[in-house]
């Protein structure tokens, strides 16, 4: 198989041998020891003893909650008797591999910890998926996981350019990561990895599922067992991100090579079982390691159905073979407005949004630039009602619309809902389903509709509407169909961003108290760099320890302890100032954030915990619990030793309260509940912000126009502009009405003199005077926006 070659290497990093990783010679003797069937575990003892370092960190895991051991083992042919001797092995190649190539000097964004998560979640999750594929050497599958990023590494060491800057620039990114170190890099992580498994002689199955994880492999005709083994490591590459166990912190555009569901039957494995089995093992190994992780839930298998499908479009997509990218408008030259190829980019649209409003204005932006229509609205479930609710609506009636209920089941909308089929509707006027209803309340006059559901796994929580065409003309059955697709991605965009939001709540909230966590902790106070922008080179913990909670757990029931909790961080809420940061730390714990402070503060705050506790929470119970309450003060200096100080200071008694298991979280199987109050949360949200950025600009700029209903066309003076419409006069002999579509040209004055092209809705006429609003207005304008912020 062909592998980079060193000149093509050189080109992205400086292959500098003094500080150029080397593959562990312990792991290598390691792997070819495994190779030899008359190898007995003296020979792997021999190996791993000449190591100290690893034979002690290899003992110090065996002897850890991991595994549960009741007695100590201090020497590795007693580990042997209790774990086998493939588990040895595979611990030290572990602890090898951590050593001598992931725990190497890096900073920045490029966490290694946070890497290293990745590489054993993807090792052991290859390990399951191939017992369960019947894959013939599942620990190889072990092996190729651990290495299938290791190219990140080289690029963070020896990178022309800097790792930790890309890595900045990730959250920001519409293209899958692969693709984007490609194009600032130079090479992708994938190639680099596969390039330096070679020189180092791993066998050759490692190297290639190393280098092909991400690239689509079914050219190369490679036999069963090494397509089945890449298929493997990119699976559990894809279900690690889905589930939030990425190499960075961030959300990727979810990828999948289309050979992998050709190589493995996703239908007769139990995708399930081994992500549960994955979950408890790197959960037991996190203890050892120090670092934390989402908890296994079923939203992480909601989350990870809803990645693999969507994967399956952005692949497409990617790969040019997305149906979306061959929509065009209905009739070319005719309706859409200024002849622009329509290919809908959802993948890298919605790869930037950051809120569900924002996935909702990029989908109703793009059908309005296909479907040209003079109305379209999404409505979604009410939770309480049933009824739907107009949470997105674009044209004619948005102002009246908007928020506006229609009751269950009523009109085109609620047969759609109702039902979950499309409908196209060329004349409301002949079908009995159309209700009166809204065109009473706004005074538009419905013509025809077209309507899909929005659903997932047949539930369906919304509807998609599209009302009268511009040009008058009937929608057709392409239409419909095509609007179904729209409507599909859409429903796993939403279905994705909405599970990635609560799963990302449960792995950095606290369920009963919603607060921050101890992952939210740790993240926050991780770095040096991460604690001066939060808190200050200086700044106070103060840690509230709650004592006593068995008794009343005892005698009056874990609720009475949970509302003990949870009474104590409502306390912590009222005393805190905006600026201080709770988390709850542990079960008991409480960690209380001061920035920038003084001991004075830190010291008046402990007296004022204690008094209120003493009033507001001790004294509602019979049998009233105690707080110990201690505070340090802390430099970011001290930042990488944060947990150990808290830790210090806490009296190490027995958790009164099991395990939380997700209480108070929103329920995966109501996702369909749930979409409209988060949608209705976000533009309550941005509502103030939405008044701030409304800017109307007096101007004196030249352009025309031309009738889409006429043809006539002529000269425009623009009098004002905003982000959402114009005022302009026209010419005397032009007849121009109410509601009338034209499509406008002009040329700002400023420096670029950008040409600005829109569509727009004539809303009033007075004399020659006329304002309207644009039609349509793309979500992101960055020439008008530019404009006003001169």
């Amino acid at each position: 198989m062909d592998f980079l070659s060193e000149p093509d290497i050189k080109k992205v990093l400086r292959l500098d041998s003094e500080t150029l990783p080397s593959f562990p010679a312990a792991a290598t003797r390691l792997l070819e020891l495994s190779r030899d069937d008359s190898a007995s575990f003296e020979d792997f003892s021999k190996i791993i003893e000449t190591d100290p370092g690893i034979s002690v960190r290899v003992l110090e895991m065996v002897n850890s909650a991991m595994y549960g051991l009741e007695q100590k083992i201090t020497v590795l042919s007693e580990a042997a008797l209790f774990l086998g001797v493939d588990e040895i092995k595979k611990l030290a190649i572990g602890m090898s591999l951590y050593r001598g190539l992931f725990q190497s000097a890096g900073n920045g964004e490029f966490n290694r910890l946070f890497f290293w998560r990745h590489c054993l979640s993807v090792a052991v999750l290859s390990r399951e998926i191939a017992r369960e594929t019947g894959y013939k050497d599942p620990e190889e599958a072990y092996l190729a996981g651990l290495l299938h990023d290791v190219g990140k590494i080289f690029l963070d060491l020896q990178g022309r350019s800097s790792y930790t800057d890309f890595v900045k620039t990730l959250a920001d990114a519409t293209e899958p990561v692969i693709q984007k170190e490609r194009a600032v890099m130079g090479l992708g992580h994938d190639d680099i990895g596969a390039f330096f498994c070679s020189r180092w002689h791993l066998p050759e199955k490692i190297a290639m599922a190393v280098k092909y994880h991400h690239q689509p492999f079914g050219q190369e005709n490679f036999p069963g067992n090494d397509s089945l083994l890449i298929s493997i490591i990119s699976l559990s590459d894809f279900f690690c991100w889905s589930q939030g166990l990425g190499s960075f912190d961030i959300v990727p555009v979810p990828m999948l090579p289309p050979g992998v569901e050709k190589a493995i039957d996703l239908n007769a494995i139990d995708i399930v079982k081994c992500m549960s089995n994955m979950n408890r093992e790197i959960d037991s190994i996190s203890q050892f390691y120090h670092f934390t992780f989402p908890s296994a839930s079923k939203i992480k298998e909601n989350l990870l159905w809803t990645n693999l499908k969507l994967s399956r479009i952005n692949t497409q997509y990617y790969l040019k073979e997305n149906p979306l990218t061959r929509i065009q408008p209905p009739h070319p030259g005719k309706t859409e407005p200024f002849g622009l190829d329509i290919s809908l980019e959802f993948g890298k649209l919605l790869a930037k949004a950051k809120t569900m409003k924002e996935i909702l204005d990029i989908i109703m932006y793009q059908v309005g630039r296909i479907f040209q229509p003079v109305h379209w609205s999404i409505l979604l479930k009410d939770p309480k009602t049933g009824d739907m609710v107009f949470s997105v609506v674009v044209g004619a009636n948005k102002k009246k619309l908007q928020g506006v209920k229609l009751p269950r089941g009523e009109g085109i909308a609620g047969h759609i809902m109702e039902t979950g089929e499309s409908v196209i509707v060329e004349d409301v006027a002949k079908d009995s389903r159309f209700s009166m209803r809204v065109d009473q309340y706004t005074g538009f006059k419905t013509e025809s509709i077209i309507g899909t559901p929005l659903k997932t796994d047949e539930k369906v929580f919304g509807v998609i509407e599209i009302i009268n065409r511009i040009n008058r003309e009937p929608f057709t059955s392409k239409d419909l169909e095509n609007l179904s697709l729209v409507a599909e991605y859409t429903a796993l965009a939403m279905e994705k961003f909405y599970y990635h939001q609560t799963l990302k709540n449960m792995a950095t909230k606290d369920p009963l108290t919603r607060i921050d966590n101890r992952w939210s902790f740790e993240h926050a106070l991780g770095s040096r760099e991460t604690i001066n922008k939060s808190y200050g080179e200086r700044f106070s913990m103060v840690i509230i320890e709650i004592t006593g909670l068995w008794p009343i757990v005892q005698a009056e029931g874990r609720p009475a302890g949970e509302a003990m909790v949870k009474k104590t961080a409502a306390v912590l809420k009222k005393l805190k100032q905006q600026e201080d940061t709770i988390y709850r730390y542990g079960e008991e714990t409480f960690v209380l954030v001061l920035p920038h402070d003084t001991m004075d503060r830190a010291e008046a705050m402990t007296k004022k915990i204690a008094r209120a506790f003493s009033l507001h929470v001790s004294a509602q119970f019979t049998h009233p619990p105690d707080i110990r309450i201690s505070w340090v003060p802390v430099t970011a200096e001290e930042g990488h030793r944060v947990k150990e100080i808290v830790e210090s200071h806490l009296s190490r008694q027995t958790s009164s309260l099991p395990e939380e298991n997700g209480s108070g979280q929103t329920g995966p199987a109501g996702m369909e509940n749930h979409l409209q109050p988060l949608v209705q949360e976000e533009q309550n949200r941005a509502e103030p912000d939405k008044k701030k950025g409304i800017f109307e600009k007096k101007v004196l700029l030249s352009g025309t126009f031309t009738h889409l209903k006429t043809g006539s066309s002529g000269h425009i003076w623009i009098k004002r502009l905003s982000l959402k419409g114009v005022k302009f006069t026209i010419p005397r002999p032009h007849r121009i009405r109410e509601n009338a579509f034209l499509d406008i040209s002009f040329t700002l004055d400023d420096v670029k003199r950008s040409t600005i092209e829109r569509r727009i809705v004539v809303r009033t006429i007075q004399d020659n005077y006329a304002e309207a609003d644009f039609y349509n207005p793309p979500p992101y304008d960055k020439n008008l926006g530019f404009y006003f912020m001169a």
